[in-house]
């Protein structure tokens, strides 16, 4: 049935007084359209850079990259895009790649989202970067069709994130690296970083409201959480792994920053990580869409990304 139909179909019970039934009819109608799978678009690692090849990254063949990713993904009736960060590879000419690369981004004609990575803070402040990417608050969050998307900010508490050196989050980045550096942890790395206190609080607060409303939860962040001892992943991984893993409602965890891709499952949830688009620009780039249904999330990977079927059992 077109809408066309419906919409008569609606004006002749209407007119013949049928009004329950019509009733009755959009709400089943309502049902129908809240537990339609959800598709959406991610890429990882566009690193774009106008300067040459270096080993595998192809810095600036990433914009043509990004630019057949946008025109595949509008194509397609997506939901949403969203890109997991590092949307830059950052130096002298930082915030005018980022400038060039968002406006390839803001191409797409649906809803498009930020996460923030640690290059995305090379040769630019954080406040820069955030100004130009239009984000108020690097974590945020988005609700559609009974699903919650929850967007963490790995970089909060960072030596490349932005912050200014006398900043309290720099300080307290310093802090954490040189103890996981005593303790021989494999991530103490200066391009790793961690959630704040504050942003661990409101994670919380978001998991906590969307069991409650009994809504499906998916988390995008830059850094991986898992498998932990992997030198990618972020600095505080086990209390997120922890936190995420305390409620049925998380389903995933995407991420990007280690350019090979890679998957983990941990206690029902499924982390995945994006293999980088910068790594495969001189091919056939690196995207994928993600189909979320009731019993399964469903990743068609393009060009370098991995595709996967990951059943939702909890």
């Amino acid at each position: 049935m077109t809408i066309n139909h419906l919409a008569h179909f609606i004006r002749t019970m209407i007119n013949g007084g049928c009004v329950k039934a019509i009733l009755l009819l959009c709400t089943l109608i309502c049902g129908c359209m809240g537990n339609k799978p959800v598709q959406f678009g991610a890429v990882a690692d566009v690193q774009y850079g106008n300067k040459p090849t270096v080993g595998l990254r192809h810095y600036a063949k990433s914009l043509p990259g990004l630019e057949h990713c946008v025109s595949d993904f509008n194509q397609n009736e997506l939901a949403f895009v969203i890109q997991l960060g590092d949307f830059i590879d950052g130096g002298p000419n930082a915030a005018a790649e980022l400038r060039t690369l968002k406006g390839v981004y803001d191409q797409l004609t649906m809803p498009h989202y930020h996460v923030l990575g640690n290059h995305d803070f090379s040769g630019i402040d954080r406040t820069s970067t955030m100004d130009t990417l239009g984000l108020r608050r690097g974590y945020y969050r988005f609700d559609l069709r009974g699903w919650r998307f929850i967007v963490l900010d790995t970089q909060d508490v960072a030596l490349q994130g932005g912050w200014a050196k006398d900043s309290p989050q720099y300080q307290a980045a310093v802090q954490i690296l040189d103890a996981l550096k005593v303790a021989g942890a494999p991530n103490a790395q200066n391009y790793n970083g961690g959630l704040s206190d504050e942003q661990l609080a409101w994670l919380e607060a978001e998991l906590a409201e969307a069991d409650r409303q009994k809504e499906a939860v998916i988390v995008f962040g830059h850094l991986p959480l898992a498998p932990i001892g992997e030198k990618h992943t972020l600095w505080n991984a086990p209390a997120v792994m922890s936190l995420l893993e305390k409620y049925d409602c998380v389903k995933a965890y995407f991420s990007g920053h280690d350019h090979r891709g890679g998957y983990t499952r941990h206690n029902g949830i499924h982390y995945v990580t994006l293999e980088a688009m910068v790594n495969a620009a001189d091919k056939d780039g690196a995207w994928a869409t993600i189909t979320l249904s009731e019993k399964q999330i469903t990743i068609k990977g393009l060009g370098a990304v991995t595709s996967r079927t990951l059943l939702l059992d909890k």
